[in-house]
């Protein structure tokens, strides 16, 4: 849906030319498989997909408005239809709506003068003149989401969702999506993306954000679902493929996930990446073996892929695999490489691969002597990190057990092996032995990033392990 040109040359009707568009949109939403989409321009609506656009425009003839509105084949760059209306623009539109899609949907109002106020932005004129009128208050509350006022975006969504007459059950849906949001409520949030997804199944953008809801909120059998749904609407994009294999290895299917990384890894320029996912789809589920064989081969293949990282990976895999000796020259290659790249935090990794492998003197000793001749950032970090190591228990308890279940249910599922062993640690702590065993079913990824209480995470997990 591109906007419309005004050519009446009165430039008091230009807000019809964002109006016309959007009152086609939404009759044309869910019709005979169609998705409308706004277009800022043409090069919008090819990156979005388009496979038609609509052209429109308007002019005054005879003292009425004509509208004219074409529609092209993106592929054949030929007009496949043309339809012509005068009067309103509301009446309009609904008349071409009809001419072009026989089964268009009703618009959301039939009042004039509230589509008027709408189309100047005066949103409060045109939700009392229709109350039941659903665009201008969807349209009210992403007005004000985008310009920062969330507190009166929900105030405004409350009161679209307290008129039991709204009209277009799509709409409300995403007005619950958008103060979902707004709300930080991701439970509210996957509730109206669901139904969303119901309404219009082929809307891409609704599916993504739906599996996406359903990852975060952990509920990967709903997650997977909703990926293959979406790789099966938009075959092309390999990121799905990548993110699907993800939540088969979070449920537990380490087989399953194998087949989609190979088939990601398929895509022009994802074989590196896929090798990767693959390792860490084998680490999460306590294939030491086969993760360090994905990771090397990734390596072996690109060794400057994420700053080899895979090197470390398939070191910790080695490690708790059982054969520390060898793990230990998988570390030397990864440390070497570090350093010759300039990497000023090499020697800290050195000390935290030493204290997470269970040699705590070593690891202390080491940052003490790196320290008094470390650049001051970094001697700065290993302070931080021995004062931390000298009570390793300290950053466990300086969270609530509420805390830490807040922390780990925000978490990146895949990357949450900090908050979700220490959320784990405070349950068993706590007396709920169940609970914590139930989170260190799935082993932690190896952390690269610098954070002083990375060390202590797979201490901590092996004692979990072990209770």
């Amino acid at each position: 849906m591109l906007r419309f040109d005004n050519l009446s040359g009165d430039a008091s009707l230009d807000w019809i030319a964002n109006v016309a568009p959007a009152i086609l949109s939404a009759e044309w939403n869910g019709v005979a498989r169609t998705l409308a989409l706004a277009a800022g321009d043409l090069r919008d609506g090819y990156l979005k997909g388009a496979t038609r656009f609509a052209h429109g425009y308007f002019e005054k003839r005879g003292g009425k408005l004509e509208f004219r509105v074409l529609i092209e084949d993106t592929t054949r760059h030929k007009n496949t239809a043309e339809q012509m209306a005068t009067g309103d623009p509301l009446g309009a539109m609904n008349t071409i709506a009809r001419q072009i899609e026989p089964g268009a949907n009703a618009f959301s109002t039939n009042n004039l003068e509230a589509v008027d106020a709408w189309g100047h932005a005066n949103f409060e004129r045109a939700v009392t003149l229709d109350p039941d009128f659903s665009a201008a208050w969807l349209t009210w509350v992403e007005t004000l989401a985008a310009s920062g006022n969330s507190e009166k975006a929900i105030e405004v969504g409350a009161r679209a969702l307290n008129q039991s007459g709204l009209r277009s059950p799509t709409d409300r849906e995403r007005i619950k999506l958008l103060i979902a949001g707004l709300k930080h409520d991701e439970n509210g949030r996957a509730a109206a993306l669901q139904e969303l997804s119901r309404a219009i199944p082929f809307d891409a953008a609704v599916l993504r954000g739906l599996a996406d809801a359903e990852l975060v909120g952990r509920r990967f059998g709903e997650a997977e679902r909703a990926y293959q749904d979406l790789i099966r609407l938009d075959p092309a994009d390999p990121a799905p493929i990548n993110t699907l294999g993800y939540v088969q290895a979070l449920s537990g299917q380490p087989d399953h996930a194998r087949l989609s990384f190979e088939e990601y890894g398929k895509r022009p320029g994802q074989a590196i990446n896929a090798l990767d996912s693959l390792g860490e789809a084998m680490f999460l589920n306590g294939k030491f073996a086969e993760a360090e064989k994905a990771f090397l081969q990734g390596y072996q293949k690109c060794p400057t892929f994420l700053e080899g990282a895979d090197l470390w990976k398939a070191a910790h895999a080695r490690w708790l695999g059982g054969d520390l000796s060898r793990a230990e020259q998988l570390a030397g290659r990864y440390f070497e490489a570090r350093t010759r790249a300039g990497d000023p935090l090499v020697i800290w990794r050195r000390a935290n691969w030493l204290y997470e492998t269970g040699r705590q003197a070593q690891a202390m000793t080491l940052a003490m002597q790196a320290s008094t001749s470390a650049p001051a950032p970094v001697a700065a970090l290993l302070n931080q990190q021995l004062a931390i190591w000298k009570d390793p228990a300290a950053p466990l308890h300086s969270q609530s057990l509420q805390k830490w279940k807040q922390l780990y249910e925000r978490a990146n599922p895949v990357a949450d092996g900090l908050e979700r062993t220490f959320y784990a640690s405070a349950l068993s702590e706590a007396g709920e032995k169940d609970e914590a065993r139930k989170l260190v079913t799935l082993w932690p990824l190896p952390q690269l990033g610098n954070s002083p209480l990375e060390s202590l995470i797979y201490p901590a997990f092996l004692e979990l392990k072990k209770q």
